[in-house]
């Protein structure tokens, strides 16, 4: 079953709500995200009645963190654009934290496939992010979300935080690098009209 992106934000958000409750209602600070997701597979009454919540907790809040644009003010390219790379940023966080919990249920054989997988996607949704118009807050709220997603996915926090700092590092070190790319070769070509229009 395929999911769309709104479904699969609806789970995300629900699943991430229904942890954060569980955690302050039992004082548990290491109830994970991955557990959430894992107990909603579940059959029977149990998992059913987890679902449920989920959902609950996906329609009460969902407004407030997915725009609810009407289509007909969203009609010019630029918006469209912005739009589309929102989704995409969007997608990407997402991606991310489908890749922790793939990286979490991994075996030991499996687990360094895993582990580049989830690098990959993390740097994705670094790119993403930084690829998004808005503010610099804006950019920096969406960096927040993937960061507390991604963790909350983990078993291990702490190797978590730890893998998304390097994994800032190196997205920071290869924008500069691309950056700099653009002043270290720089293409001077000689123009033919100017050649034979100047003389001496």
């Amino acid at each position: 079953m395929q999911l769309s992106i709104r479904d699969a934000s609806r789970f995300v958000i629900g699943a991430g709500l229904m942890r954060q409750k569980a955690s302050e209602a039992s004082g548990n600070p290491d109830i994970t995200f991955a557990a959430v997701a894992q107990a909603a597979l579940r059959a029977g009454p149990e998992g059913q009645k987890i679902r449920q919540t989920i959902e609950t907790f996906a329609d009460m809040n969902l407004d407030s963190w997915l725009r609810n644009t009407p289509p007909h003010t969203l009609a010019s390219d630029r918006v469209m654009q912005s739009r589309a790379a929102e989704v995409k940023a969007f997608t990407a966080i997402h991606q991310a934290v489908v890749s922790t919990i793939s990286f979490e249920a991994a075996d030991p054989e499996g687990k360094p496939a895993a582990e580049i997988q989830l690098r990959g996607s993390l740097l994705a949704g670094m790119e993403a992010i930084d690829n998004t118009p808005g503010s610099r807050a804006d950019r920096e709220g969406l960096l927040a979300s993937l960061r507390t997603q991604v963790v909350s996915a983990a078993s291990d926090g702490g190797h978590l935080t730890r893998m998304l700092k390097e994994s800032e590092q190196a997205y920071l070190a290869a924008d500069l690098e691309k950056t700099l790319a653009r002043y270290s070769t720089p293409s001077l070509q000689r123009s033919e009209d100017y050649d034979d229009d100047f003389t001496l």
